[in-house]
C-alpha cells in the first residue's frame, strides 16, 4: 500500500505538477519564446517562427541559407554529404552560378531549418535587394547593420526572416 501511494504522489507532483510549474513560469517570464517566437505580418497573420528559416525567391528577398531539407521543419535535417561527394560539389557550382560567393550560400544549413546568416552572406546580397526594392545600398546596408546579432562563438549574423519582414513592413516595392 506504501508504494502505491508513493507511485500516486509522485506521479501527481513530477508528472503533473512539475511540468505546469515549468510551463506556467516559461509563460510569465518569457511568453513570446514560451510560445514559439512566432512571427506574424501586418494584418496579424502567423506565418512563422522567429527560429525557422523560410525559402524567399524574389530579388526584393534575402536569400536565407539552402536547406537540405527544403525548409520542412518536420523533416528538418542535415545533408550526410562529405565534402568532396559530386552532389555536393554540383550544389555549391550551382550556387556560385546564381552569384553567390559566400560559404554560408555555397552549403546547406547544418540544420536545415536555420534563420541566420553571417552578416558577409547578407552583405552580398545589397545590391540584389536594393536595386528590387528600389533602396540605395548605403541605407539598406546601415539597417542590416542596425539588426546584426553576436555569433555565439563566430561571426555576427543576421536573421533572414525577420529582415525581410521589416523590409516588407518598411519598404515595400
Amino acid at each position: 500500500m506504501i508504494a502505491i501511494r508513493t507511485l500516486l504522489t509522485l506521479t501527481l507532483l513530477l508528472g503533473v505538477g512539475y511540468p505546469l510549474a515549468v510551463t506556467g513560469l516559461a509563460q510569465w517570464l518569457f511568453p513570446w519564446q514560451a510560445n514559439g517566437s512566432q512571427l506574424h505580418n501586418a494584418e496579424g497573420k502567423l506565418i512563422g517562427s522567429a527560429l525557422l528559416a523560410q525559402p524567399f525567391q524574389q530579388a526584393k528577398y534575402f536569400t536565407p541559407r539552402p536547406s537540405a531539407s527544403e525548409f520542412a521543419s518536420l523533416g528538418g535535417s542535415a545533408s550526410n554529404l562529405g565534402m568532396s561527394a559530386p552532389a555536393r560539389r554540383a550544389f555549391a557550382e550551382q550556387q556560385a552560378a546564381a552569384g553567390f560567393t559566400d560559404a554560408a550560400l555555397l552549403t546547406r544549413s547544418a540544420s536545415g531549418l536555420d534563420p541566420h546568416l553571417p552578416l558577409t552572406a547578407v552583405l552580398e546580397q545589397v545590391d540584389r535587394v536594393a536595386k528590387a526594392r528600389g533602396m540605395k545600398p548605403n541605407e539598406l546596408t546601415e539597417l542590416i547593420r542596425s539588426h546584426q546579432e553576436a555569433g555565439i562563438l563566430g561571426p555576427s549574423v543576421i536573421n533572414v526572416l525577420e529582415l525581410n519582414l521589416l523590409l516588407d513592413k518598411d519598404h515595400h516595392a
